[in-house]
């Protein structure tokens, strides 16, 4: 039995097909479900726990333009970034009449549209009847591609050539067909390749069930009418972002902020914005922001848009159907040549550090425009630190981990409490797991009391971490807002800086937040405390019910609490 297919609308004047509203959402929904589908596979598929388990990896669909049109719900400064990648690939390195069916392309090149060399980004094509209607990719972070650190982490790395294995766009596999040279070329200049080209391989594999569950949905709908849904769909969604923009009230909204310093240089680094009304467009311009830094923190420009579209969606519009033409009302001006748009060598691998602080300027920015939807800044960092010990035989054993802190307070409730913020969408990596791959013991993982900004709602707290390591190790981090709190808002106290230390033999010594391949021996403790969220509103407005629950809690102690609220009577 055979159905027969809808036949579309077409626009009188063009003859283009129109899609009704009814198509385009079970289009949209289809192909959700399908970047959701890639996405199981490659958590099923992966090897290291930074992909298995905490997650930081996303797919998605794009149009031929390469546009994203669909995204799994993983890791936003990802999905957001996509589209930079993959439109340089298809303009500047094969343009889309040179991909055949099967055809796979790579990427992980930071002045190609990519971010940092360990997100390595896949994509392939669907085609139909001999003719392209739609594109699937995926993008993981590996935990290693090479490089002076651990992780790829070099806190003092002072070009790109020392951060690791470079991918210039390439063709990887012609027909679904891999290169072995390929491979051959990336796993002897890697740490450990047998987790990480089993990560690869998984991507890989997704871009399959991607292509199967669009080509299920062609079969249904037809071509003509399915890519005529996915182009109203991403007009839908721009002249949505558009009319919310339209609301806002004119003028122009600034903030700044600082990061500690780029591990080198001992220096702060200003960020700073104003974002202008302009009808219905958003200019967000970064001009007065610090120059490109030596140390690697610098953000190239894929990375430092999506964090602001991030940051404006997430503020304006949490529940618009996220495609590129979400973005297109958006305009980014970040000079050449700074930190949020460095230019060809500068080292890019902490790149987090500034696009989790674009994402606290920019809702800071628009918290004067709504102060209704205002919030004290969250956490502000990937609390990433890596640990590396040797096995049996002498191979390495990479830990890779990224620690969350606490959210800023808001108008009408406290911070939330150690739990994925900003640009990254992050879970933990288990206990039990982390203790059966890497020979330490986690002797305490808890909420760190007092740690939360003071308020009429205050910050949520950070986490306190303390690992003890059981074999010699190098321990390298990448932390920020050591130096410098999470602001509070309106009134509110900015929550606690984070810190790292180092016990030995009794003795502890705290470290800086970037630090490269310390030396650790058995029976060591690194401890780790990560930030509390800014406070919200003045202290001397919480009530003294919620500083007793607080304190009930453990969140504050009473030391504390008789500081930040007065008001208040502490037994």
């Amino acid at each position: 039995m055979t159905t027969e297919l809808p036949t579309p609308v077409r626009d009188s004047a063009s003859g283009a097909p129109l899609a009704d509203p009814v198509t385009v959402e079970v289009v949209r929904y289809g192909l959700v479900a399908a970047a959701e589908q890639m996405a199981t596979s490659i958590e099923r598929s992966a090897r290291s726990q930074v992909i298995r388990e905490m997650l930081d990896y996303s797919t998605a669909l794009f149009d031929l333009q390469g546009g994203i049109v669909a995204q799994s719900t993983r890791i936003p400064v990802h999905l957001n970034s996509m589209t930079r990648a993959l439109q340089t690939m298809l303009r500047d390195h094969f343009p889309l009449d040179s991909w055949g069916e099967g055809d796979i392309y790579c990427t992980n090149d930071p002045y190609a549209g990519g971010q940092h060399l360990p997100d390595i980004m896949t994509f392939s094509l669907v085609v139909v009847d001999g003719e392209p209607v739609a594109i699937c990719g995926s993008l993981g972070h590996h935990l290693d591609v090479g490089g002076r650190g651990p992780g790829s982490y070099g806190a003092d790395a002072t070009e790109i050539y020392q951060e690791g294995f470079r991918i210039s766009p390439c063709l990887i596999a012609p027909g679904g067909e891999l290169n072995p040279l390929f491979f051959q070329l990336l796993g002897p200049n890697i740490r450990v390749p047998v987790k990480t080209l089993a990560d690869l391989q998984a991507q890989i594999a997704s871009l399959d069930i991607g292509r199967a569950e669009v080509l299920r949905l062609v079969d249904r709908y037809g071509a003509d009418l399915f890519m005529a849904a996915m182009t109203e769909l991403v007009n839908n969604s721009e002249q949505r972002m558009r009319q919310i923009i339209a609301s806002l009230p004119d003028g122009t909204f600034t903030a700044d902020d600082w990061v500690d310093g780029d591990g080198l240089d001992d220096e702060p680094v200003p960020v700073k914005v104003a974002i202008h009304k302009d009808g219905t467009d958003l200019v967000v311009d970064f001009s007065g922001t610090a120059e490109q830094t030596r140390g690697p923190i610098n953000a190239p420009l894929a990375a430092t848009e999506s964090s602001v579209y991030f940051a404006i969606l997430s503020m304006l519009a949490p529940d618009l159907s996220s495609n590129h033409g979400c973005y297109k009302p958006i305009k980014v001006i970040a000079p050449p040549g700074s930190v949020v748009n460095p230019v060809e060598p500068a080292p890019v691998v902490g790149r987090n550090v500034l696009t989790h602080r674009i994402t606290n300027v920019v809702h800071a920015a628009l918290g004067d425009a709504l102060p209704e939807r205002a919030v004290a800044a969250y956490y502000g960092n990937s609390n990433v630190y890596i640990l590396q010990a040797k096995e049996e035989d002498g191979t390495p054993n990479v830990l890779f981990e990224i620690e969350v802190g606490g959210w800023g307070g808001r108008p009408d409730r406290d911070g939330n409490e150690c739990l994925s913020a900003g640009i990254h969408n992050l879970m933990n990596n288990p206990i039990e797991l982390v203790e059966h791959e890497f020979p330490l013991r986690v002797m305490e993982y808890s909420l760190r009391a007092d740690s939360g900004g003071a308020g009429r709602h205050r910050g949520g707290m950070g986490i306190r971490r303390v690992l003890e390591l059981l074999e010699d190790s190098e321990f390298s981090s990448q932390f920020d807002r050591v130096k410098f709190p999470p602001p509070g808002r309106d009134g509110g106290e900015p929550g606690a800086t984070a810190r790292i230390s180092v016990i030995h033999d009794g003795v502890e010594t705290e470290l800086p937040g970037k630090v490269l391949a310390y030396r650790l021996t058995a029976g060591d403790r690194v401890v780790i405390e990560t930030q509390g969220g800014g406070g919200f509103g003045p202290p001397s407005q919480r009530s003294a019910q919620a500083v007793r629950h607080d304190l009930a809690e453990g969140r504050t102690t009473v030391g504390a609490a008789r500081s930040n609220y007065p008001h208040v009577e502490v037994k």
